[in-house]
């Protein structure tokens, strides 16, 4: 069973979700990105029917659902119907008189003791998963380092044995790479969340993309591919900078108009003449690929419908026109599009090349074999559509 992180790019990484019943760290930095990520995925699991037990050690539970608001994150609701139960191990870490509670950790740094709460919690309730969201504060107030490490596993391995997972955070930059890799061992997954880059770096499966960039928005950490899906998180999103930047996340972009990009394709064709012109075209639409990549090869038609259709839904939000698959085999797949940009009218070439370069790149990366493309109706020439050919042409693997 798989449990979704309702974030699609990083579903469609994990093959639908994270395994249920599997380890989950979250590394990050000074940032705290990966903490208001865990958040994310806690809020995820829980309108999915999980039953967690947070054990809170950088704030009081008041201060971090007050915290989490500001991303939209509600634990509220989940809180009152006994979905989620957060126990305060903030208060006592630095209260100068004793603070109790029937939530109230009692003596944080004593670690047996609180493991003991925590076992003891999850033997009388039926959680399926204990939140450390983070756990390099009781690290750092440690005077023995590997002790702590020691129990924290013992821990985790024996909350394993109640059928229990458990999701840490953890801040790399406080921990020496000795005593990070060995927190790091009881994990199924590891994911580095971290200068606005998700690197999937451990995984109980097969993954297809094992790493993507991020922005940070009001409702949290979001794959800037997800951003590009929604018109209100685009918005969202853009920042010009006092030195006339403008920026979606960390890549800089610049808005085009139909009238620039047509006195481009223009230009192409002019000087290069039609068919110099249209080969231009299509490997500039092939070199836009040439970063993508994914760590495992697709095998089946449905998972290269799959990302053909991502990478529409991406160019439609966009403002890029509308691209669907009319017909797919093993071998060809033939592609529609209506008002692709830019937009001609008695245009003596055709006027997409790129977007068949493009898709060809894309799928010579997910399958490791070679595929070539061609626009063979343009609606710039007079046709009431863009029509692609997309040809296996080699299964030779491609480098």
């Amino acid at each position: 069973m798989k449990l979704k992180t309702n974030i699609s790019t990083l579903d469609r990484a994990l093959g639908g979700g994270f395994e249920k019943g599997c380890n989950i760290a979250l590394v990050g930095g000074m940032d705290n990105d990966h903490i208001i990520f865990a958040h994310q995925l806690i809020e995820a699991f829980l309108s999915q029917g999980e039953k967690i037990l947070l054990v809170e050690l950088r704030q009081d539970p008041m201060s971090l659902v007050k915290w989490l608001n500001k991303h939209e994150i509600n634990y509220e609701d989940y809180i009152k119907s006994g979905h989620l139960k957060i126990l305060d191990g903030f208060s006592n870490l630095y209260s100068p008189t004793n603070v109790v509670g029937p939530n109230v950790l009692p003596n944080p740094m004593d670690l047996g003791i609180t493991s003991a709460i925590i076992r003891d919690n999850v033997s009388k309730e039926p959680y399926d998963i204990v939140v450390f969201d983070d756990i390099t504060t009781l690290y750092s107030l440690q005077t023995d380092y590997k002790a702590y490490i020691r129990v924290m596993i013992r821990l985790i391995n024996s909350l394993k044995k109640f059928g229990v997972s458990t999701i840490i955070g953890v801040n790399a930059d406080a921990f020496p790479i000795q005593d990070l890799s060995m927190i790091l061992m009881p994990f199924e997954y590891l994911l580095e969340v971290k200068n606005g880059v998700i690197k999937i770096n451990r995984s109980f499966s097969f993954i297809r993309v094992n790493e993507f960039q991020y922005i940070k928005t009001n409702k949290g950490i979001l794959p800037i591919e997800d951003v590009l899906k929604s018109t209100d998180h685009i918005r969202e999103s853009l920042i010009l900078t006092k030195d006339g930047k403008l920026m979606i996340g960390g890549e800089r972009i610049q808005l085009i108009s139909e009238q620039s990009e047509r006195s481009l394709i223009e230009f192409v064709y002019q000087f290069l003449g039609s068919k110099e012109g249209k080969e231009f075209l299509y490997n500039w639409g092939r070199y836009e690929i040439r970063d993508v990549d994914f760590s495992r090869k697709i095998t089946t038609t449905e998972e290269i419908r799959e990302i053909l259709e991502s990478m529409f839904e991406t160019t439609k939000l966009m403002g890029g026109g509308i691209l669907k698959i009319v017909e797919i085999d093993e071998d060809i797949i033939i592609v529609e599009g209506k008002n692709l940009f830019p937009k001609f009218e008695n245009f003596p070439y055709p006027a997409h090349p790129h977007y068949a370069g493009s898709m060809s790149k894309l799928l010579e990366k997910a399958t490791g074999e070679l595929w070539e493309g061609e626009e063979i109706k343009c609606e710039a020439q007079g046709s009431d559509k863009c029509v692609f050919v997309l040809r296996r042409v080699s299964t030779e693997k491609t480098v």
